[in-house]
């Protein structure tokens, strides 16, 4: 039908503006010399988004002097200020849905070897390199996902006061060289498997010996705390890993179980992918399972296929059949 009207083909609206900028925007002097606008755009992670999104054709500007000096210089065009000082007239910052501290970036990193757990060097939000949101926007800690079940960061495994009163006695530690630290003392059982948050690493791997630590602490009636350094992708995706396996939970209703325990959870992209082969697996075991209970005359269907929706987007993927 385009074909047959007149003129040239129709084409999509350019996209529109983007504006980028923090709350203090300390670097971003106004007047500061070309040379040093470049330098602040190649090493900030503002920078970085901004390089990306000209690169995609957005129309993307940051603000220089971020929020703090926009608020100052012009208080009429702002809704909210960055203090509680700021008169009774302007109300508090809202707590951001998606700020800098939730941004999720992965590039061609290891592990470096002369700091402990870098954890791919800036992988991923769940990293030693990335500054940690604020205490106020975090869950409290550890956060119990089943009973005796529960998840968290490095910082919830060095609170022995906090263990001994949950009775955790068993400590999962999913990282590469964060020590286990009561191990001498003989009162916590500790398995440790060595994994990045890097999208080159195989977690699922370890789940058959994951799953069986955490049986093993719940058989006994004792806590078992699953950590990784802050709590939002490794230790997430072996605990959800875990619930589909013992509950029978799909991928999406085992996400959204933790998810709505702990709301700042951020798996890797490539540790979700194992969670999706995983499921599929579980999938097929439970299908031979039912031919065997069936003498084998239970009819040979293939699955439907499998989805996992993104809790942030509209938009759904699809695992591949083949």
């Amino acid at each position: 039908v385009r074909a047959l009207l007149p003129g040239p083909p129709l084409q999509p609206p350019p996209p529109a503006p983007v504006l980028l900028y923090d709350q203090g925007g300390g670097r971003h002097r106004r007047g500061e010399a070309e040379a040093e606008a470049e330098e602040w755009e190649a090493e900030s992670v503002l920078g970085t988004l901004l390089q990306k999104l000209r690169e995609e054709g957005y129309l993307a500007y940051y603000l220089q002097g971020g929020f703090s000096r926009f608020q100052a210089e012009c208080p009429h065009l702002c809704e909210t200020s960055l203090s509680s000082h700021g008169g009774p007239s302007m109300a508090p910052v809202p707590s951001p849905v998606v700020g800098l501290g939730s941004l999720y970036l992965g590039s061609d990193c290891s592990d470096g070897e002369s700091e402990p757990d870098r954890d791919s060097m800036s992988c991923g939000l769940d990293s030693e390199g990335a500054t940690p949101p604020p205490a106020g926007l975090l869950p409290s800690f550890p956060v119990q996902i089943l009973p005796n079940l529960y998840l968290g960061s490095a910082r919830d495994s060095a609170n022995v006061e906090s263990l001994a009163k949950l009775g955790i006695r068993y400590i999962l530690n999913v990282t590469p060289n964060l020590p286990n630290l009561f191990e001498k003392n003989g009162d916590f059982h500790y398995k440790q498997i060595p994994i990045s948050d890097h999208w080159s690493q195989n977690l699922s791997q370890f789940f058959p010996e994951a799953i069986a630590f955490i049986d093993e602490a719940l058989s006994q009636n004792c806590g078992v705390l699953v950590h990784c350094l802050a709590g939002v992708s490794r230790s997430v995706t072996v605990t959800v890993a875990y619930l589909m396996q013992k509950l029978h939970l799909s991928l999406n209703d085992a996400y959204d179980l933790v998810k709505r325990k702990k709301s700042n959870i951020s798996p890797n992209f490539n540790f979700m992918g194992q969670l999706l082969d995983f499921e599929r697996s579980l999938r097929l075991e439970e299908r031979r399972a039912r031919e065997q209970g069936s003498g084998g005359q239970e009819s040979a269907t293939s699955d439907p296929p499998s989805f996992f929706t993104t809790p942030t987007s509209e938009g759904v993927f699809e695992l591949d059949a083949t």
